[in-house]
């Protein structure tokens, strides 16, 4: 079957959004009229590449809403480099299956790592992060903790800058350690690697619990496949409180984080917009106009550091670990979702949830924070992500999929749905691979089905920003 040549972009005040599902292009949705005042700014278009099955047997268990596999915490659940791109999902058996295919767009190979581990079955903070260190080629994999004791294994030197000399096989990856280093690593939850432009990799992780706890950083150095030990860098225990991040990203060599406060185990007490960024990989820290806020484990980001940038009360249904990124101008941006201010403060935070929107922060290179209502119910408790295009154009890729757009020319204003086409067909939170969007324009979204006679596929959709 042949596909369509796409129709040119009709005149302005109507748009057409383009989308293609399955590889093969057509249309859906509508024309829209943008808001007045906005007729002529389009809305981003996005095309669809592809749907593929990454896996037919994931792991089925449901807990605090979502699955093991697609977590918003996942940082990453998959990536690109150099040419491979690399996931990963435990099955059914709660077993850590490893996957890589080359272009982003073949097939997948498999391999099971550590056979004969099984994970935490249940708990759905247990997920699996991907890191990689340039200097050394190695693939990190950390997986299966709730304030628990580090699981963490490294591939062999040289896997990802040589990918197709490196079998694709158990041996390929070393044993199971609770250490970095010499050091035990414990109380370990939410891992998420970061790649620094310079090569060396950074571990952040929660040390604690939820309404107590630290966030710790680690940096790996490829060059002598060493461990180091940053320190606690945004510090909760003291106070009772603990810091969930919304992501950490690097723009530059600059380094930001934005996360909520929340002070106790309930949801309900997430609260604040706060952000910080460090220019030395995490050992110093400032606020958002500059200001000294904290060295990390002398003196750390605390509850009464000055870094709050917007204020969001309690009992707001504010979800925690939401996504931030960082767009070419070095503008950031922050996905989050919350009751809109006609709602009033609801404690109960499930029913808060059904009330709740989606909302767009960004903060400009001079400091100064903007927020954006976007009109867009949540589904539940699942997040979000955000992804730019070359052009600085966002995509909010929602659950369920749903995508939603904002063009930069319009600074993000024109935020609405361009597809809602597989609503309802998909299940807890989507990840995105973030390392390919910052060589191209092209998106892969990994996403797990809902339960199809109890079975769960976890499906890769492939998209074109523009």
């Amino acid at each position: 079957m042949t596909s369509p040549t796409p129709p040119a972009m009709p005149s302005p005040g109507r748009r057409l959004f383009l989308l293609e599902a399955a590889g093969l292009l057509g249309l859906t949705g509508c024309l829209e009229t943008p808001p007045e005042g906005l007729e002529d700014t389009p809305v981003p278009i996005t095309q669809f590449r592809v749907i593929g099955q990454m896996a037919r047997d994931g792991e089925t268990s449901i807990s605090f809403g979502g699955y093991l596999n697609g977590e918003s915490f996942q940082q990453d659940g998959i990536l690109t480099y150099q040419g491979y791109q690399y996931s990963a999902f435990w099955n059914v058996e709660t077993r850590v299956v490893l996957v890589r295919r080359p272009t982003g767009d073949g097939p997948w190979e498999y391999t099971e790592m550590a056979p004969g581990y099984t994970g935490t079955s249940g708990d759905a903070h247990s997920t699996i992060s991907l890191g990689v260190s340039p200097r050394d080629g190695r693939l990190h994999i950390a997986f299966d903790h709730h304030s628990s004791a580090l699981h963490y294994v490294s591939s062999v030197a040289g896997m990802m800058t040589s990918p197709p000399s490196v079998p694709w096989q158990t041996a390929s990856f070393g044993p199971i350690t609770s250490s970095l280093g010499t050091q035990a690593v414990d109380n370990v939850t939410y891992p998420r690697f970061l790649t620094a432009p310079d090569g060396r990799m950074l571990l952040s992780y929660r040390f604690g619990a939820a309404g107590s706890g630290d966030e710790v950083l680690w940096e790996y150095d490829g060059d002598t496949a060493t461990w180091t030990r940053i320190g606690t860098y945004i510090a909760g225990i003291a106070t009772n409180v603990n810091p969930y991040l919304h992501s950490l990203e690097f723009e530059g060599t600059r380094l930001h984080a934005a996360w909520c406060w929340r002070t106790t185990p309930n949801a309900a007490t997430n609260q604040d917009l706060l952000y910080a960024n460090s220019d030395d990989f995490g050992r110093t820290w400032y606020s958002n106009f500059g200001d000294f806020v904290g060295e990390a484990e002398t003196a750390p980001i605390a509850l009464d550091s000055n870094v709050r940038v917007w204020a969001i009360g309690q009992n707001r249904g504010l979800i925690n670990q939401e996504h931030m990124i960082v767009d070419h101008a070095g503008r950031v941006h922050v996905l989050l979702s919350h009751l809109p201010d006609d709602q009033p403060d609801d404690a109960n935070f499930d029913s808060a949830r059904t009330k709740s929107e989606f909302f767009h922060y960004w903060r400009d290179t001079n400091g100064v924070w903007t927020r954006q209502p976007m009109n867009i119910r949540v589904q539940g408790t699942w997040r979000g992500k955000l992804a730019v295009s070359s052009s600085d154009n966002l995509y909010a890729v929602l659950p369920n999929i749903r995508i939603a757009s904002a063009s930069a020319s319009a600074n993000w204003t024109n935020w609405r749905l361009i597809d809602v086409s597989r609503d309802g067909i998909y299940f807890s939170d989507p990840l995105i691979d973030r390392q390919q969007l910052y060589t191209s324009d092209r998106l892969t979204v990994y996403t797990p089905t809902a339960p199809i006679g109890g079975v769960v596929y976890i499906d890769t959709i492939g998209y074109t920003l523009y």
